[in-house]
């Protein structure tokens, strides 16, 4: 939303309710009142102050709002709710204005009957698109139907007035559950959605619809039934970049298959022109430019270890004059040990693969999937944009009809920027607060992440490290976080049944320079005058204490800060926060190295007692030879002289043959404990020197195989 529409967005949403034209405050109270604060210097955690907005009040699945985060404008905060929208104040949450929209008794009593919830059955407020200054769309699924109504503000009364409503599937989801995106166009008048448009959900779509009164549009859409172009789908974000319309989200890959025979889940980006009206009869209502691509974000390795699962994505941030950059959210399925990861992606390699990059097929159903050769593409390329599609040939149609799939996946950029082990709670959204000045005029991204718990974590990217600079519990219940939104001051956190604010930076609360300098905050720095840690919008014209890249710096008065792991404190928090929050894959592959060579070392010990037992008890039966067997007629062995006399040889007799399996340094390594959370460089913090003495008990303790023969011997 822009300037123009801040009139409309702040006086404008006023209570259209039959029964009440006042405005209420619905369950608004500070944060934090009941939680303890505690704080550390490598990772500092506590809860907020800010402002909570609960909607209705209720708690229960039964009564849940299912907020979705719609806009904000200036001192406005639009939230979608339950048979509402609501305009909040950002800055104290409190409502300024309402709107009711729930859907008639007989719409109810029809969802009802096709077998739904009563929760089910209301009008859940999913998309929201201010059309000109004035005039709003908003649509919802009312009661599995959905619906779309303008709304225009008459500035005779001050009220908006319900000027049409109209059909709403493939613009708004059914159910409120289901994962949607949805792009608005002011200038053309066309909305942009991802989502499902039938009651069971079995068919998903891209889709463009013009939105106008007299507009007969039918819009266009990706292909029905057809598990090549979208299959079972989940939507997390979309955007306008340049002349395309990119769509991210997840879905049952075609191409890959897991040890069960069942297709795996890969993270999809797509995209389409804006300027594609389709192709001649009878595929006018059909996308002529879908394509889409797989995302790779992965430990690199021999075998490497994907996060398949795109969770949620940022909007695209500028880092140079020609290239911008997205940050998303993944993790691995859920059948698996959960695990998540943060990836950016440059949208310059995403254009240049879908500009110049062949294109994947499987020739027949038991095929495997190989790139097309570059002379076997039709001209023009299939799914570039066109002045008009219409016109297009046949053959290019047909290929990007049934070829949408590019053969090359889509890179990050260096990897995991940050890895939240199984241990840790799953990580469901993200929120970038781009070009933060530091004192020396750098500029950095601060990325917030919203986790399963409740929690919002707060890093950044230097030079080949993230730092995690603070965990902030949110809420007090255990729900995830499924909205983020960043502005200049203030970080807006909304779950399913809240929306709370809090500031984006907490530079109070450091009490001395060293912890000041090591938060690694941009936000934060020491002011020398008046010996505080402090946030400035503008660090010219003071002395002001700042190091991001080390977190550390000898100016402190106090003197230089002790690195965390340098720390030799037998009980240090700080230690123990570092050493579960951050291991970079360098500290980890430097301790597997380590734990390589010392299991080498044991197995080449253990083959030289298996070898020289094997010689023993080859002299032993060579010198017993000449006087009869070793056994008796059961097969035990005899007591004789010769062993009487070497003690030693008994010893060495207990493995009487080597293992059936060689004991080799990954079986050894197998039991050392995970790193629970990393980060691309681990924050710069080192693999501290307890943990190399855990991975040495670790592997004292492994025992040999369990097939191993054991000659029992009876006295």
């Amino acid at each position: 939303m822009g300037v123009a529409a801040a009139s409309f967005v702040n006086d404008a949403l006023v209570n259209q309710s039959a029964s009440s034209d006042s405005c209420q405050i619905y369950g608004l109270r500070a944060l934090g009142s009941q939680a303890e604060r505690s704080w550390q210097a490598a990772r500092s955690s506590w809860v907020g102050l800010g402002y909570r907005f609960g909607g209705h009040g209720s708690h229960s699945a039964e009564e849940s709002d299912h907020f979705k985060l719609l806009e904000a404008d200036g001192d406005s905060l639009l939230v979608g709710a339950r048979n509402a929208v609501y305009n909040l104040s950002l800055t104290t949450l409190s409502v300024h204005h309402k709107i009711d929209w729930k859907p008639p008794a007989d719409v109810i009593e029809e969802c009802l009957m096709k077998g739904k919830l009563k929760s089910d059955c209301q009008n859940y407020i999913r998309v929201l698109a201010r059309q000109s200054p004035g005039k709003a769309l908003i649509c919802g699924t009312h009661a599995f139907s959905p619906k779309c109504r303008e709304y225009v503000y008459s500035s005779v009364d001050g009220t908006l007035k319900n000027t049409r409503q109209f059909d709403g599937q493939g613009i708004s989801p059914y159910d409120p559950r289901d994962n949607s995106t949805v792009v608005y166009l002011p200038e053309t008048h066309e909305i942009y959605t991802g989502t499902v448009s039938d009651f069971v959900g079995n068919d998903p779509l891209i889709y463009r619809k013009r939105i106008g009164e007299n507009d007969r549009d039918n819009g266009i859409r990706t292909q029905r039934d057809d598990a090549r172009v979208l299959d079972t789908p989940n939507f997390v974000g979309s955007f306008v970049y340049k002349e395309h319309v990119y769509y991210w989200y997840r879905e049952r890959a075609a191409e890959a298959m897991d040890n069960n025979e069942e297709r795996q889940i890969y993270a999809r980006v797509a995209r389409v022109c804006r300027n594609d009206k389709g192709g001649a009869r009878p595929a006018n209502e059909r996308w002529t430019s879908f394509m889409k691509a797989r995302l790779n974000c992965s430990l690199p390795s021999a075998t490497p270890f994907y996060f398949n699962e795109l969770k949620a994505v940022s909007d695209p941030i500028a880092t140079s004059a020609n290239d911008h950059r997205v940050y998303a959210v993944f993790s691995t399925p859920d059948s698996d040990v959960r695990m998540s990861a943060v990836c950016a992606f440059s949208m310059k390699r995403i254009r240049e693969e879908f500009d110049y990059g062949t294109f994947k097929q499987q020739r027949t159903v038991n095929s495997l999937w190989v790139p097309y050769n570059r002379n076997e593409i039709p001209r023009p390329r299939p799914g570039a944009c066109v002045p008009d599609s219409t016109k297009l040939p046949e053959a290019t149609v047909s290929f990007i009809t049934r070829t949408p799939l590019m053969h090359r996946a889509i890179e990050s950029v260096n990897g995991p920027m940050l890895i939240e082990g199984s241990d840790r709670a799953d990580l469901t959204q993200i929120a970038v607060l781009p070009h933060v000045d530091s004192v020396n005029g750098q500029h950095y991204d601060i990325i917030y992440l919203g986790t399963s718990d409740g929690r919002v974590l707060k890093l950044i990217e230097t030079v080949g490290n993230t730092t995690v600079i603070e965990s902030v519990t949110v809420f007090s219940r255990t729900i995830p976080v499924v909205n983020l939104l960043t502005t200049p001051r203030q970080l807006v956190v909304v779950s399913s049944d809240e929306v709370a604010t809090i500031d984006v930076h907490h530079c109070n609360e450091p009490d001395s320079c060293n912890r000041c300098v090591a938060l690694q905050d941009p936000h934060c720095a020491w002011d020398l005058t008046i010996a505080r840690c402090v946030n400035r919008n503008s660090w010219s014209g003071g002395h002001f204490i700042q190091n991001i890249v080390f977190g550390q710096s000898e100016q402190c008065p106090e003197g230089i800060v002790i690195s965390e792991e340098l720390s030799d404190e037998p009980n240090s928090e700080r230690v123990v926060e570092s050493r579960r929050g951050m291991h970079s894959p360098e500290s980890l592959f430097l301790a597997c190295g380590l734990s390589a060579l010392i299991a080498l070392v044991i197995g080449s010990f253990v083959t030289y007692r298996v070898t020289r037992a094997r010689v023993l008890a080859e002299a032993h039966h060579s010198a017993s030879s000449t006087s009869g067997s070793d056994y008796d007629s059961f097969g035990r062995a005899r007591l004789t002289r010769h062993d009487s006399l070497t003690t030693a040889a008994k010893i060495d007799h207990v493995y009487g043959g080597p293992p059936k399996t060689s004991v080799d340094a990954s079986s050894l390594v197998l039991t050392m404990p995970p790193a629970m959370s990393m980060s691309q460089h681990g924050s710069g913090v080192n693999t501290p020197s307890r943990d190399k003495n855990a991975i040495m008990t670790s592997i004292n303790q492994n025992t040999l195989p369990r097939d191993y023969k054991v000659k029992k011997v009876y006295l």
